[in-house]
């Protein structure tokens, strides 16, 4: 199947050069990084929030890295 996505420049960049590095093409490189992406479980951890005293606050890893893609969607500029 094929599709489209947008990848920032930067990024792209240092894809084409760990391919390069890795000798493996592009395709073979993202279709890795998909299968372990999707094979690792979603890690939690517990943040003691000092400001409140004892509480716990859940984060997940999913929710840091929606954050983070949010921001750098902000950022790009096709």
């Amino acid at each position: 199947m094929r599709t489209t996505i947008d990848i920032p420049a930067a990024l792209m960049e240092r894809v084409k050069r760990a391919a390069a590095r890795r000798k493996t093409t592009l395709r073979r490189l993202v279709l890795d990084a998909l299968e372990q992406s999707l094979k690792q479980k979603s890690e939690r951890f517990e943040l003691r929030d000092a400001a409140v005293g004892n509480s716990v606050a859940t984060v997940d890893a999913a929710a840091i890295n929606r954050a983070i893609d949010e921001q750098r969607e902000q950022g790009f500029q096709p």
